[in-house]
């Protein structure tokens, strides 16, 4: 018959394959910090710290939502719905109407002082750490001397130069020149260690191409630095748009930044109006926001993680 089997003598085939044994695992201890108190003490730890961080948002959302004498009352009273829809476009169209013009300002100023700053910054560092040259070490580190100075020590000298000197008074280009000159220093130590870290490799395979330069710059450098370039952004786009002090000095009317705008009009949302108040603050916190949440996925991302190396 078909399919039958054969012996062909063999002893070893009439006896039954061996049961396969099962593995014996050893307990593996758990560090101490894996253990479950520990743990619950991390968890509580963490959770606090994130109530005390959301406590001065939450606080202002909520007073956003109520008018002016509720305010007054309890700044932890809850509004009724058909309170929170009621006040909510009128408070937020009074903010807005205030702020929208000195927030534009802002935007422009903090967006183009970003950008100059990580642009220079970036080319330097790649002069820096991919060409040779006489005293380069030496230049550099006359570069990182400035990050020894205080700026404030230069605001004597700084705003009579700015404003009289140069006749740069109420002038963007009286904010964006010290950004660009003082920022540069610390993006330039930042970028070149990142750039440095990069594969040497891939430059000398470009190079004998026949790439120059610039196409390395634009097609290798920039691309492989990206997530450090937009982590530099951020930090100077933020530090411009909350800059008070030397923007307060050196601009006025309708070309100042929304900071001293919004100083300014304390006394007025702290007596009369500080549930327009809390609306504005919460809108002038937009493009921080925005432009922190278009960079937060390189911020996350595994090349961030693996190319920082300070």
């Amino acid at each position: 018959m078909e399919n039958e089997t054969v012996f062909s003598g063999n002893p070893q085939e009439l006896t039954p394959p061996a049961k396969p044994q099962k593995r014996k695992y050893k307990h593996t201890r758990l560090r101490s910090q894996d253990k479950l108190p520990i743990q619950i003490t991390f968890y509580i730890y963490i959770g606090v710290m994130v109530i005390f961080s959301m406590i001065p948002l939450y606080i202002t959302l909520l007073n956003s939502l109520k008018t002016n004498s509720q305010v007054a009352t309890s700044i932890f009273s809850f509004p009724t719905f058909t309170e929170i829809f009621s006040n909510i476009g009128t408070n937020f169209a009074a903010a807005w109407n205030i702020i929208i013009r000195y927030m534009l300002n802002s935007v422009l100023v903090s967006f183009v002082a970003a950008f100059l700053n990580v642009f220079v910054a970036s080319v330097l560092a790649y002069l820096f750490a991919r060409k040779h040259f006489v005293a380069k070490e030496f230049i550099f580190t006359l570069y990182i001397m400035i990050l020894l100075i205080p700026s404030i020590l230069g605001m004597s000298t700084l705003y009579p130069m700015m404003a009289e000197t140069f006749g740069m008074k109420n002038n963007y280009l009286a904010v964006w020149l010290p950004v660009l000159a003082g920022g540069q220093a610390g993006a330039l130590f930042l970028f070149r260690t990142f750039f440095g870290s990069h594969p040497a490799a891939v430059y000398e395979s470009a190079m004998l191409d026949g790439a120059n330069d610039v196409q390395i710059y634009l097609y290798f450098t920039v691309p492989f630095a990206l997530p450090i370039i937009l982590l530099n952004f951020v930090s100077t786009f933020s530090g411009q748009y909350n800059d008070y002090l030397w923007t307060s000095l050196i601009l006025e009317g309708d070309m100042l930044t929304l900071t001293p705008v919004l100083f300014a009009r304390s006394a007025e949302f702290n007596s009369t109006q500080q549930a327009v108040g809390y609306a504005a603050y919460l809108i002038a916190s937009i493009p921080l926001i925005f432009v922190t949440a278009l960079s937060l996925e390189k911020f996350q991302s595994g090349d961030f993680a693996a190319g920082l190396k300070l």
